[in-house]
């Protein structure tokens, strides 16, 4: 008896009049329905790095209104969750009213959850001969039967993308989670081996250029790709960027362990993407470069975080900052907080 490997579904559709439709007929192009019965306990997972709703830089809530109305239907009980921003910068429920959640939960029918408030757990095994440890909600291990990740279309100053990958950091409960980055692509692999997405749903009805996470400058694409697959998602919203998904971190590691392909080889997409290609790039500020430290070197950033020199260390960097991360921190009304990212 031959085994067929079936190839990964992926959904790329442009936006015309109405977003739900296009939404719709992402779902059912990757058969959704596999995965989701009466009984199914669901968690969506959003990107929602900044408090309020910014085009390219957290998941447009009119997208998450018609998914949210699409599980009322389907699901027995659907979730969506979001920890508390980076270095104490914003709390979750701060980011849900931001982005209109409470009255989109009320309308669906959906629960929201602050992550950060739960009881976690760290988890702990060897990915690819490395020793990782995460720290992830008992919820989502648990009780959980569906996972649905919704992230941008965006760049990001240290990983090039973040994408589902990337938008799983963000379970990791611990508002310090910053000081934790080192081996970030493994750590990502762990996670999504956990957590386990059945179903990707990247908003690209704005996409971010330029930087990224957190600020950028917004385009207006129009699309919406979804995947059956985590990998297969991101590696095709990679290339819509105009990058190569074979030399981003978090892909090669997530396909060394089995979690999906990012050649399209094995993904049967809805239609030709590349007349939607753009290319994106990165400009990358003194803070940035200084950052690139921390994010591999958990002991390096634990000095700048949180140790006696944090302060005298944020007045530099308060001094260092470009025009926009001084805008980005006037935002937060944080100055002193959110530190380099």
């Amino acid at each position: 008896m031959t085994i067929v490997n079936q190839k990964h579904l992926v959904y790329l559709g442009k936006v015309e009049d109405n977003l739900g439709v296009t939404l719709r007929d992402a779902l059912e192009y990757i058969r959704w329905e596999r995965h989701i019965n009466k009984k199914t306990r669901v968690f969506v997972k959003p990107n929602f790095t900044f408090p309020r709703y910014t085009e390219g830089i957290t998941t447009n809530p009119e997208l998450l209104r018609h998914l949210l109305k699409f599980l009322r239907d389907k699901a027995g009980t659907v979730i969506v969750g979001e920890s508390d921003g980076g270095n104490h910068s914003f709390t979750a429920d701060e980011a849900f009213a931001g982005h209109g959640m409470y009255d989109i939960c009320q309308e669906t029918g959906a629960q929201l959850v602050n992550l950060s408030t739960l009881p976690a757990t760290d988890v702990e095994a060897t990915v690819l001969g490395k020793k990782i440890k995460v720290q992830l909600p008992k919820m989502l291990l648990e009780e959980v039967d569906c996972f649905i990740s919704v992230p941008v279309l965006k760049v990001h100053v240290m990983t090039t993308v973040t994408l589902s990958l990337k938008n799983s950091w963000g379970c990791v409960p611990d508002t310090m989670r910053g000081m934790h980055h080192q081996d970030l692509p493994y750590k990502l692999a762990l996670i999504a081996k956990m957590v386990k997405p059945r179903i990707v749903v990247i908003d690209g009805t704005y996409a971010l250029n330029n930087h990224g996470p957190m600020y950028g400058d917004p385009v207006k694409m129009d699309l919406v790709i979804a995947s059956d697959n985590t990998v297969a998602a991101d590696a095709l919203g990679t290339r819509i960027m105009g990058f190569n998904p074979r030399k981003i971190p978090q892909l090669k590691i997530a396909g060394a362990v089995g979690l999906g392909s990012a050649e399209l080889s094995d993904m049967e997409v809805s239609q030709d993407w590349q007349p939607y290609q753009r290319q994106f790039y990165i400009e990358k500020t003194i803070i940035d470069r200084l950052s690139s430290i921390l994010f591999n070197s958990d002991t390096m950033a634990k000095l700048v975080f949180d140790s006696p020199l944090t302060p005298p260390i944020y007045k530099v960097v308060g001094f260092l900052r470009s025009a926009s991360e001084k805008e980005l921190a006037s935002q937060l009304s944080r100055k002193n907080k959110i530190g380099p990212y």
